[in-house]
């Protein structure tokens, strides 16, 4: 690789990835959604919450955010903070949502998705189901979203600066060799991310290559044995409930203390909100990981040397 990886220290992040996982491990298990959804009338009356962060930060992105009445336990944007909690978005508590006069709610597909849904219709609820498990998934959200809330042009923009964006960094990156990393989604029992993921596809694009890339599973659970024959160069840390960052702590913990990576302090700790949302921080992410695998690419200060 080029350069040593550029180590993040101690951030402020959100307790919350969580939340994140388990709804892209939902979406994951999901068939494509139906066709957008039509806003009923008198749409700018409309009250709606979304269940996962990810969909609400993009409404928000969407300038639609006055249509936001509620949020749930796991929505961490400043911009939420003031508005009622629903509780988690898997299990929300439904007489609330009856009580703040709710007429919409945006939700993920999902295996458990069917029964909440019909819950929320015999609410007289309607259900706009949106997947995000994907950089596709992204996009085409971008493009529901701006459909349902008659905002067309805010969503075109949105898309076209994010594409903007990391077309940009691909284009500083595009002739050098990927780096092999890993990225440790949970650290006891290791779990991390396979193929078909979000977080598969935003290594791509910044510039790495995930070294259990070939596993068909979303989110494998593997022992310190493949870790080692696999040997990622870096190890990409986030930072939050699922898993904390540490590096001192990190090279004192058995098993994790066995890998070259971790003793040669080649671990970059991000942000696992950032990293696991396919929202509108995609952008940013990519930049943040594409910058830390490759800093001189980027003409950035090299991390410190092993």
């Amino acid at each position: 690789m080029k350069g040593n990886p550029r180590r993040v220290g101690s951030s402020p992040v959100s307790r919350r990835v969580r939340c994140a996982f388990l709804f892209l491990l939902l979406a994951f298990f999901a068939a494509c959604g139906g066709a957008p959804g039509s806003p009923p009338d008198g749409s700018e009356g409309l009250r709606s919450v979304s269940l996962v962060p990810s969909l609400s930060e993009l409404i928000l992105a969407l300038d639609a955010g006055e249509h936001l009445v509620a949020r749930t336990d796991f929505d961490t944007h400043e911009a939420l903070a003031t508005l009622p909690s629903i509780g988690g978005g898997l299990d929300p508590n439904l007489e609330l949502m009856v009580d703040l006069g709710i007429g919409v709610v945006f939700m993920p597909p999902g295996r458990d998705a069917p029964a909440l849904a019909k819950r929320l219709t015999d609410l007289g609820i309607s259900v706009q189901t949106i997947p995000t498990n994907s950089v596709s998934d992204l996009y085409r959200a971008i493009t529901r979203l701006g459909e349902f809330f008659d905002f067309p042009s805010e969503a075109d923009s949105l898309a076209r600066a994010i594409e903007s964006s990391v077309t940009e960094v691909q284009g500083v990156i595009k002739e050098l060799p990927p780096v092999p990393v890993m990225y440790v989604v949970a650290p006891s029992p290791p779990m991390t991310t396979g193929a078909g993921t979000f977080i598969h596809e935003l290594i791509e694009l910044a510039g790495g290559t995930n070294v259990f890339g070939d596993v068909p599973l979303p989110w494998p659970t593997v022992g310190f044995e493949a870790i080692l024959a696999r040997d990622p160069d870096v190890l990409i840390w986030p930072q939050g409930e699922y898993a904390t960052g540490d590096l001192g702590v990190l090279q004192a913990t058995p098993g994790w203390r066995m890998v070259p990576s971790v003793r040669a302090s080649r671990v970059i700790f991000v942000d696992g909100d950032l990293f696991s949302r396919p929202g509108p921080g995609f952008p940013t992410a990519v930049r943040f990981l594409a910058e830390a695998l490759h800093p001189s690419a980027f003409q950035l200060p090299e991390g410190p040397k092993p």
